[in-house]
């Protein structure tokens, strides 16, 4: 819902399933919490991404759950199994805040808000170069927004809900300025 309210005035909105998406032009496919399981619609998905598309996927109870998280081909990180919370009882600690964002990546020039908060979010495993696939972090350093490049297309990665059951980053004019940047990864239109 929020993803569409906030796409809708800058760009095409199509719903459907992955196989029906894919027989028509598509420049950004958006998988709220939700994986892609069937390994034939996995490989187009793929194909479509090498060649141009940007597959944006946000985090939510499916893919935290998830007894592999590890071995999803289409995820930009590694995920490590479960989620933090932050700012409740038996927490990380508070509420997480976005920290300012790097001048070379995506979202240069955007101010986050003090507002904004995240409550929960799947973490990223370290490695050597979670640094370079890091478009956006929290306060404390944590991976928010997970980005790689596929051939010519783009895998993105949300680490918390496109709802506001983790956080209130959906319900803020931030989160319509990182989907069109997102968005504007893709330039144009991927037939596949």
């Amino acid at each position: 819902y929020y993803v569409e309210k906030a796409l809708a005035p800058h760009a095409e909105v199509r719903r459907g399933t992955i196989a029906t998406l894919l027989t028509s032009p598509l420049a950004v496919m958006v998988v709220p919490d939700g994986e892609i399981v069937d390994a034939a619609e996995r490989d187009r998905v793929r194909q479509w991404v090498e060649e141009g598309g940007v597959l944006l996927r946000f985090a939510g109870p499916r893919l935290a759950t998830r007894a592999r998280a590890s071995d999803d081909p289409l995820l930009p990180v590694t995920l490590r199994p479960g989620t933090r919370a932050l700012g409740g009882n038996l927490s990380w600690g508070a509420s997480g805040h976005l920290a300012p964002f790097d001048p070379r990546g995506p979202f240069a020039g955007l101010a986050p808000p003090p507002e904004v908060e995240v409550r929960q979010q799947v973490m990223a495993e370290p490695t050597l170069d979670l640094d370079a696939r890091t478009w956006a972090r929290l306060d404390d350093g944590a991976p928010l927004v997970t980005g790689e490049r596929r051939g010519k297309g783009w895998l993105v990665l949300v680490h918390t809900t496109a709802n506001a059951e983790w956080g209130n980053l959906a319900l803020s004019g931030l989160f319509i300025d990182l989907l069109r940047r997102i968005v504007d990864l893709a330039g144009s239109v991927v037939a596949t």
